[in-house]
């Protein structure tokens, strides 16, 4: 499997805008023209170039099927030094943005069986890996932890397209995840994102 790192720099708009979760939102972004953008695999991640002078890197988490749309999704993070409140506060539809990217320094490697255990916005490069690991006709099972059911981004998305193959675990109610358990007996053939 090859990933896609040649890098380019563009100016895209925010086509669309979403409410994915509490204080979580997604973006998609295009070309003006509508063009195709770059090729990515899944893993890759974007560096958006803010207005206020910071760089900061989000994961893809669109489909590398569409080679019109990058998707990424922002937690609004009250402590952060200002990223993620520029995106939430002045990225709506129709706004221009530079992106640099796409590099993929996280790829999904084949295997016989995945195991994804995810923890609140870590749900954003794992999407197109699951979408990844059913192409390739992987056994795969995601086991996804978050605060609460409102905090858990791309939830409904998920279990619309995988209701057998998600576990939702919201600490609220069941607590934090168990590792032990998830990762105490490793069975063979069997990679763990």
């Amino acid at each position: 499997m090859t990933t896609a790192n040649t890098e380019v720099e563009l100016d895209l708009v925010v086509a669309r805008r979403t409410d994915e979760a509490h204080a979580v939102v997604s973006l998609e972004l295009q070309r003006p023209d509508s063009a195709p953008l770059p090729p990515w695999t899944p893993g890759a991640h974007v560096d958006l170039l803010l207005e206020t002078g910071l760089v900061r890197q989000y994961s893809l988490c669109s489909t590398p099927q569409d080679p019109h749309v990058w998707r990424v999704g922002v937690l609004h993070a009250p402590d952060s030094r200002g990223g993620s409140r520029h995106v939430h506060d002045a990225l709506r539809e129709g706004a221009t943005v530079r992106v640099r990217g796409p590099r993929n320094n996280f790829p999904l490697a084949p295997a016989e069986r995945h195991l994804f255990i995810v923890g609140g916005i870590g749900i954003t490069p794992i999407l197109p890996m699951l979408e990844e690991a059913e192409r390739q006709g992987s056994d795969w099972e995601l086991v996804y932890g978050g605060r609460s059911m409102n905090s858990m981004a791309f939830r409904e998305e998920l279990v619309k397209r995988y209701p057998d193959r998600i576990r939702l675990h919201p600490q609220d109610e069941h607590g934090i995840l168990d590792l032990d358990t998830l990762l105490g007996t490793p069975r063979p053939g069997t990679l763990v994102y």
